[in-house]
């Protein structure tokens, strides 16, 4: 089977009375080349999910696969890693005290750092992808806005040549006014490099718009899986009908400012 699976997962944290059980068996799938968003309030477990794919949540429990093959937890430096993470907030998840040149060329294949130039011009046709100008690889992060950073980290985790995306709340930390478009930015760099990608937040409305498929998560377990379409239109599950009834609604567009 092609995509990267989640079998009844388990994370928890704390021991005896007070152990926390982040995600309790749950088993998910993100299919090659689609966009399954996640969906759950603070607290449903959905971040820590994402993190086990990254080797940054310990797995107690179930597994996780690509294409039917163990995902490895551990990796050599250099090692190009199959999923990739982006994170929610875009001003720590970057090195304030490397350019971003440096800082998106780190993620790069060896083969591609090995010449300055074949570096550089990687660099550039990331930079690119996330509609940013090459003149931005000599730039510090400091100097820029949350919505060029979040590109940044975006483009930083493409160079990576990942099969899978890790998209977690990453428009959560920005202004309202780019928002819109760093979701608009994130779905067509999707579709034209047809990676696949768990889409995490909060917000239902921003999930519809991306994904090809929702699953609703709650206190560490899925309560609904299934079809966009289908599970905005036939919501089971009560906590589903609440997070519907809580997210705005517009015709059109990234409704989820």
């Amino acid at each position: 089977m092609s995509g990267l699976e989640f079998l009844d997962v388990r994370v928890r944290f704390g021991r005896g009375a007070k152990t926390v059980h982040a995600v309790h068996g749950v088993s998910l799938e993100v299919p090659a080349g689609q966009v399954v968003g996640l969906v759950g309030e603070s607290g449903s477990g959905k971040s820590t999910l994402g993190r086990t794919a990254v080797g940054l949540a310990p797995l107690h429990g179930g597994s996780i696969l690509i294409d039917g093959q163990p995902i490895r937890s551990r990796f050599r430096r250099g090692e190009p890693r199959p999923v990739q993470m982006v994170y929610q907030d875009p001003y720590s998840s970057l090195d304030p005290r490397m350019t971003v040149g440096d800082s998106i060329a780190e993620a790069l294949p060896p083969a591609a750092r090995r010449r300055a130039s074949s570096r550089r011009a990687e660099v550039s046709r990331l930079l690119d992808l996330v509609s940013l100008e090459a003149d931005y690889q000599e730039m510090l992060p400091g100097r820029l806005s949350g919505g060029q950073l979040q590109r940044i980290a975006l483009a930083r985790a493409l160079g990576a040549r990942p099969r899978y995306v890790v998209a977690d709340e990453v428009t959560s930390a920005l202004d309202v006014s780019v928002q819109g478009a760093v979701l608009n930015l994130v779905r067509e760099v999707q579709r034209d490099l047809g990676f696949g990608m768990l889409f995490i937040s909060h917000n239902l409305a921003v999930v519809r718009y991306l994904s090809d498929s929702i699953a609703v998560m709650r206190l560490g377990k899925i309560v609904e899986a299934g079809p966009t379409a289908e599970l905005i239109a036939n919501p089971r599950s009560p906590y589903t009908r609440a997070l519907l009834a809580a997210a705005p609604h517009r015709r059109s567009g990234p409704a989820a400012q």
